[in-house]
């Protein structure tokens, strides 16, 4: 095969004989390169495709990440919103008891001695983002709220185990006979120790304090307890004895009328009987004893 060429009209005429291996040779080189290029662009289609596939699931691996991450602060602050409410409801509880402790124990009314010095604050500036910071400045955003929910969790048990003990305190309190036995308190006709018996008129010790009292005066009890004894006897009358905390017994003797019965829980300041004369006694009024182990509290 011959080809002829030409670079200008006026040129010499080249001529290039061309043989079948010429031919031959040319179209598989020819190939070679169509093949390799083919191939050389699908590596880089393949290799671009596996960087976008790369990039595709780092944005979604960093997408579920953030997801996860808010999840999990939004659950921590449902759980310390939680436990600061049931930290306030037992504050709010102990402040009751606090007042009620008060007012059983005889002391001020505290709503009306208040005293207002204004709304004085103080404190160290901390600003509201400076808690929430997610970069790495100190402690990551996550630990302090970890922190911040032990630190609510164990308030929590704290107060818990402080009102425990000042429901100790108040039921102590309520089971010690301090209130009165008669809504009003006549001066004592004769009190506890040796005295000149009213009926035989001889030198006898007296287990009690009597307090005269009109026919029908309710009898109140002195502390909260359970009703022992409500029952006839022939030198007390009707009498009423109440069982106490620590051992201690009240007795109220000489009623007109019982209103309770064995058995029943009595509050402080509940009417248990009714002012009488029965059983060895001289006229109305309450014979009234305070018992420990059953030795009258000051007997020597």
């Amino acid at each position: 095969m011959q080809i002829l060429i030409m670079t200008g009209p006026h040129s010499k005429v080249r001529e290039i004989s061309l043989s079948a291996r010429h031919l031959v040779f040319g179209g598989a080189l020819s190939l070679a390169l169509l093949v390799g290029a083919n191939v050389a662009i699908n590596d880089v289609t393949n290799e671009t495709k596996d960087i976008l596939h790369a990039m595709e699931k780092k944005d979604l691996l960093e997408k579920r990440f953030i997801a996860n991450s808010e999840d999990d602060y939004e659950t921590k602050l449902m759980e310390l919103q939680a436990r600061l409410d049931e930290a306030q409801r037992n504050l709010a509880q102990l402040d009751d008891l606090r007042i009620q402790l008060a007012k059983t124990n005889g002391q001020m009314n505290l709503a009306s001695n208040v005293v207002d010095l204004g709304n004085a604050q103080g404190g160290p500036l901390s600003p509201a983002n400076a808690v929430i910071n997610l970069g790495n400045q100190g402690e990551q955003y996550g630990a302090r709220l970890d922190r911040t929910v032990q630190d609510s969790i164990a308030l929590s048990n704290r107060v818990q185990e402080v009102q425990k003990s000042l429901t100790q305190s108040w039921d102590v309190s309520n089971s010690i006979p301090t209130a009165s036995p008669l809504a009003l308190m006549p001066q004592a006709s004769s009190g506890l120790g040796y005295r000149i018996d009213p009926i035989t008129q001889q030198t006898a010790w007296h287990e009690g304090t009597d307090f005269p009292a009109a026919y029908g005066t309710p009898i109140l009890a002195t502390a909260e307890g359970v009703v022992i004894r409500a029952a006839w006897d022939q030198e007390y009358g009707y009498v009423v004895d109440i069982q106490h905390k620590n051992s201690v017994v009240t007795r109220y003797a000489h009623a007109q009328e019982i209103l309770v019965k064995q058995g029943d829980f009595v509050k402080q300041s509940q009417a248990i009987a009714k002012v009488g004369s029965t059983g060895r006694s001289t006229g109305p009024h309450l014979h009234y004893e305070v018992l420990r182990d059953g030795v009258t509290l000051g007997k020597n």
